[in-house]
């Protein structure tokens, strides 16, 4: 009789044991599911942010006026394409989080009267590590170190 109740405490602890860890267990894939879900929301909102047409206000630290044209700069899903004020551009880019990442960028070879601020331009865009949106209509694109190097402002929202 004593190794019947002995055992019957065993198995009870035993369950009591295994109830307890498959309780953290699951509790533990629950936190990691909304931390994972959290993230993924947070991507998909930046980049859905950039979509769209955007005057470029400032470069490296210039006002972007003067040029022939407006610098404008225009997200798709993946490409870009716009205006340094003087030249045309186009390419690819990539935003995983807030980071972005520009591919290989194509111009057109135009000469003009702000050189200063194409190169500015031209500048940022190789240089653009980071996604900053302030608010709907306004995104500054960072480098690396964090510093401005493309202030944008919303020209034209996509159609939803």
């Amino acid at each position: 009789m004593e190794i019947i109740t002995f055992c019957y405490i065993l198995a009870l602890i035993f369950i009591t044991y295994i109830d307890c860890i498959m309780k953290k267990v699951i509790l533990m894939f629950v936190a990691l599911a909304v931390i994972c879900s959290c993230g993924a929301w947070k991507k998909s909102d930046v980049a859905k942010a950039l979509i769209g047409d955007w005057e470029i206000v400032e470069a490296g630290g210039l006002a972007t006026e003067g040029g022939f044209e407006k610098a404008t700069i225009s997200f798709d899903e993946k490409e870009v394409h716009g205006n340094t004020s003087i030249n045309n551009f186009f390419g690819e880019y990539s935003v995983k989080g807030d980071a972005i990442k520009f591919g290989e960028v194509g111009v057109t070879k135009m000469m003009g009267p702000t050189p200063e601020v194409e190169t500015a331009v031209l500048e940022g865009i190789g240089a653009a590590a980071k996604v900053q949106v302030t608010d709907n209509d306004n995104v500054s694109i960072l480098s690396a170190e964090g510093t401005t190097v493309l202030k944008l402002k919303r020209t034209e929202a996509p159609a939803e």
